[in-house]
């Protein structure tokens, strides 16, 4: 554990999660940000005259720059400052950084049906009905998180975990990625996204409960039915994860209607990934010993449905 957060630079606390923090003092020293009260412009390309205040700093844009005079503590505004400084120099050759801006309640935006205007809109009335009534909740996020349960659910945009389950900010760690899948615990390789978010929550936030939620009229799984080669892109690369769920629904559901099939292979694929989630040890490690508790979830947006079921381990008697 403790190698394994060294590894991630986990020393102490800090405002991010619950163990990581910054030890070296040198690196300490490079991300404190003083205070700064006089007034200073941070190049931007705001595209809105207007002026507002937050936090006791008042902001006005002008143009194609952003004044910013301080108040009781400039560190957002000191961190914008060189964040803008350097922000995208890693595109490629031709492509620019633009209308960069900050979104507040207080920020005009215009509603004429494009959907990043409705994500704007979206978080301002966020900001003004839950943000700004839940004061102390957001407070205690800001010291870090502390989630009790892990959910792994499909990237589909008819599967919100956090609306079907009616969690708030913090409650849940939550991956999203194609037809919901865990692959095995395996080192080969350097981009394991839903590996490394396993080892994170497990390991270092310590979550007491994994759920892997599938859903009804999954595309993965419908590519997972209906290909014959995986291999050439990347979703059949990543649905492959799931072939021993095909190969049990062909087994057992040879001659039914197809979207039954997927039914049954979409419940099947989230045992397969709770099988794969044993494979990694410091799960299974914590499953055998209570402190962990694995389980699977289907979600049918068709019916209304949800289907929940859980993992448990079991002694296996030994006979003389």
């Amino acid at each position: 554990m403790e190698a394994l957060q060294r590894s991630y630079g986990v020393l102490g606390k800090s405002a991010f999660t619950p163990g990581f923090g910054v030890e070296d003092p040198v690196v300490r020293e490079r991300v404190r940000v003083a205070p700064r009260v006089e007034p200073f412009r941070v190049s931007s390309s705001a595209r809105h005259l207007r002026t507002r205040e937050s936090g006791g700093l008042t902001w006005r844009h002008v143009g194609g720059n952003e004044e910013v005079k301080g108040g009781r503590d400039a560190r957002s505004v000191t961190t914008r400052a060189a964040l803008l400084r350097g922000l995208g120099g890693l595109l490629k050759s031709g492509y620019v950084l633009r209308h960069h801006e900050i979104v507040d309640e207080h920020t005009a935006v215009e509603n004429t049906g494009d959907v990043i205007e409705k994500l704007k809109n979206g978080f301002k009335n966020f900001k003004k009905t839950e943000y700004n009534q839940k004061p102390d909740l957001y407070a205690k996020l800001a010291e870090g998180q502390e989630p009790k349960v892990m959910m792994i659910t499909c990237a589909d945009s008819r599967v919100c975990p956090t609306m079907l389950h009616g969690l708030e900010a913090g409650e849940a760690f939550i991956v999203r990625n194609v037809a919901n899948l865990v692959p095995p615990c395996e080192g080969s390789g350097e981009h394991h996204g839903t590996s490394a978010a396993i080892e994170f929550a497990v390991t270092v936030l310590q979550v007491d409960r994994i759920v892997v939620m599938g859903h009804s009229n999954c595309g993965g799984i419908r590519a997972l039915m209906t290909r014959d080669v995986y291999s050439g892109d990347f979703v059949g690369s990543w649905v492959r994860i799931g072939l021993p769920a095909k190969k049990k629904t062909l087994s057992l559901m040879s001659g039914k209607p197809f979207h039954e099939q997927c039914t049954f292979c979409e419940q099947e694929a989230v045992n397969v990934s709770l099988a794969n989630l044993l494979t990694f040890p410091f799960i299974e490690e914590r499953v055998k010993a209570g402190k962990l508790h694995i389980y699977g979830m289907h979600y049918d947006f068709v019916e209304g449905q949800l289907t929940s079921w859980e993992i448990e381990h079991e002694e296996v008697p030994v006979h003389a």
